[in-house]
């Protein structure tokens, strides 16, 4: 089964609950995603075993061994024709979107602190565009409310633009009002984008390009005048979101 991982984008959904002994991360990257929705994004092929997956590591916190089973939800989908599957130890069948809209994987055994394993939904597109969100929730056989949780959303695109696809950018920063250290943590699936910090006459006093769709920034404000200043995101040289912080002594 093809394995193949694009542009994922992190919708921080704030005030989340989710079970502190187990995380979840997008395949050899550091962003914690439990609770969150990410994006998958990738255009529509004419071959009909294209797979479009979504690779996450599950890394455990236990201090002892666990067993482990992860359940799919269908949440929404304007694609009713592609087929889904996710792979948990062994992989499911292929199946069209409705037929079951839930499906529980095999359990598997979660080592203690720190082990890690690999888990895969997929998309078959079966040549056909459109944009599929699944709910996967990870949770202890023996405790089931010893949970956790991440959304995936599959945008394909046929005969529409990748353009089309919703763009969306989150932006928190704290502590604020803050004296030495800003953190700037930007989720956002925009292209060409960049963090700028300006002062309120207009003067730009930091700017930042950001390649990939999750970033923590810690910048140092021991430097700046107190007052009020405006954190934004650029993408393609049009603010998409800005933020005000004050900064103290």
């Amino acid at each position: 089964m093809i394995k193949k991982l694009l542009t994922i984008s992190l919708i921080t959904l704030f005030g989340a609950s989710y079970a502190q002994n187990i995380e979840l991360r997008i395949h050899n990257q550091s962003a914690l995603i439990n609770g969150t929705n990410i994006f998958i994004i990738d255009t529509v092929s004419t071959s009909l075993s294209q797979d479009v997956a979504a690779e996450i590591d599950v890394i455990s916190k236990y201090t002892t061994a666990k067993t482990i089973k992860v359940r799919k939800r269908e949440v929404t989908s304007n694609a009713p024709l592609q087929e889904n599957a996710i792979c948990w130890g062994l992989c499911t069948l292929g199946v069209t979107w409705g037929t079951s809209p839930v499906v529980e994987s095999d359990p598997v055994p979660m080592p203690v602190s720190t082990s890690s394993i690999l888990y895969s939904g997929h998309v078959y597109p079966k040549a056909n565009g459109g944009t599929s969100t699944f709910r996967y929730i990870w949770y202890d056989v023996n405790n089931p409310n010893d949970s956790t949780w991440v959304d995936v959303t599959f945008g394909v695109a046929g005969t529409a633009s990748l353009n089309e696809i919703e763009r969306i950018t989150k932006l928190s920063i704290y502590p604020n009002p803050a004296t030495n250290l800003l953190n700037i943590d930007l989720n956002s699936n925009e292209a060409n984008k960049s963090i700028e910090i300006m002062d309120l006459t207009g003067r730009k006093v930091y700017t930042k390009i950001i390649a990939g769709n999750s970033e923590l920034l810690r910048v140092n404000t021991s430097g700046l005048t107190p007052g009020i200043y405006f954190v934004s995101v650029v993408a393609n040289n049009k603010t998409v979101r800005t933020e005000k912080v004050i900064i103290t002594k």
